[in-house]
């Protein structure tokens, strides 16, 4: 009984989103996105549990309900994990997050391209840092049942010789919390930060993260899944090379992949930033594809970009993505985008 109140309770929500939609691409896109995230976080304190459905699948080390979860930079700060939780989302991703909290850039810094079903950020990083997150995942974790993850980056002025100090930070604070870490390295918002995919800096790097996981485990019950974000901008050549250096160093997977500086059309180049939705979707099959070719078979690649319909999921699915993540497809279409494509990928 329970399960079918929370059920219509869904899918009333999936309708409504449907009659605001309209309103909410009425007003600024941050504006819509917090006013978004708000209308979640207290929905996550109304009656009901999600569903506890017991029939796990375990994918390179993660055990999910289905095989879609909420990509990083929807929930940066853990605002609504609890009323997240409630959907049908085989995981979450939230951040990312830095050492210390950081306003970002300067406003306006997310543009729709409606046309397009796209957005263009330019965010570089906003969030209220590490330790406010895992605070909230403290508190929020016990009432979720659904694997969790934290995307970590470093602060604006930290300089790309001292990174790897900010990233060690996050980690050992995410650690113990999460069941995953995701390093971006790729985010275009955050100056020189994609340097750190080049060979000069991210050997180092994940040989030094991988090291202090493996550390920190000696202390704990569970193993912390390393995964990399990578960029959908990298050339044939630089894609091999950082996927060899990932694979040696023992990293478990990658998602690919972050948002792209290139612009499919006039519209788009009127704004700088990280362009994500249905044009980036050829680059991140393409990267998907590629990187499962430089990998190999058992190796955990998470697809994420421009997916927005059961057909484009399918197709990530079939170039050799485990996982699937969703952001812009939930911005245009809703929870409908999501409830359609996890029942059958």
């Amino acid at each position: 009984m329970e399960f079918l109140c929370l059920f219509r309770i869904l899918h009333r929500i999936v309708s409504i989103y449907e009659l605001l939609r309209p309103i909410l691409f009425s007003v600024p896109p941050e504006w819509a996105h917090q006013l978004t995230l708000n209308a979640l976080r207290w929905y996550g304190y109304l009656p009901g549990k999600r569903n506890t459905d017991s029939s796990t699948i375990e994918v390179g080390g993660l055990y999910v309900t289905n095989r879609v979860g909420l990509a990083a930079g929807f929930d940066k700060d853990g605002v609504a994990i609890r009323g997240l939780s409630k959907f049908n989302f085989g995981f979450l991703e939230l951040g990312a997050v830095t050492p210390r909290g950081q306003a970002g850039n300067s406003r306006p810094r997310v543009f729709r391209l409606k046309k397009e079903f796209a957005l263009i950020n330019r965010l570089g990083f906003n969030n209220q840092g590490i330790d406010a997150l895992t605070r909230k995942i403290v508190k929020e974790k016990p009432l979720v049942n659904i694997p969790l993850g934290i995307n970590i980056g470093k602060n604006f002025d930290t300089p790309l010789e001292q990174a790897i100090d900010d990233y060690e930070y996050c980690f050992v604070r995410a650690n113990s919390l999460v069941d995953f870490v995701t390093v971006n390295i790729s985010s275009p918002n955050t100056p020189g930060l994609r340097e750190l995919q080049g060979m000069q800096h991210v050997q180092n790097l994940l040989a030094r993260l991988v090291r202090l996981r493996d550390s920190l485990t000696e202390n704990q019950e569970k193993r912390t899944l390393l995964l990399v974000k990578i960029s959908p901008d990298l050339a044939e050549q630089e894609l091999e090379s950082l996927c060899g250096v990932i694979r040696s160093e023992g990293i478990d997977g990658i998602v690919a992949t972050n948002t792209t500086t290139s612009r499919p059309s006039k519209d788009s180049e009127q704004h700088q930033g990280g362009l994500s939705g249905r044009p980036l979707y050829p680059l991140a099959l393409n990267c998907v594809r590629q990187a499962r070719s430089f990998l190999g078979e058992r190796f955990l690649i998470i697809g994420c970009g421009g997916i927005w319909d059961v057909a484009s999921a399918k197709k990530m699915r079939e170039a050799g993505a485990d996982l699937l993540q969703l952001y812009t497809g939930l911005v245009y279409h809703g929870p409908r985008c999501l409830r359609e494509i996890s029942q059958v990928v």
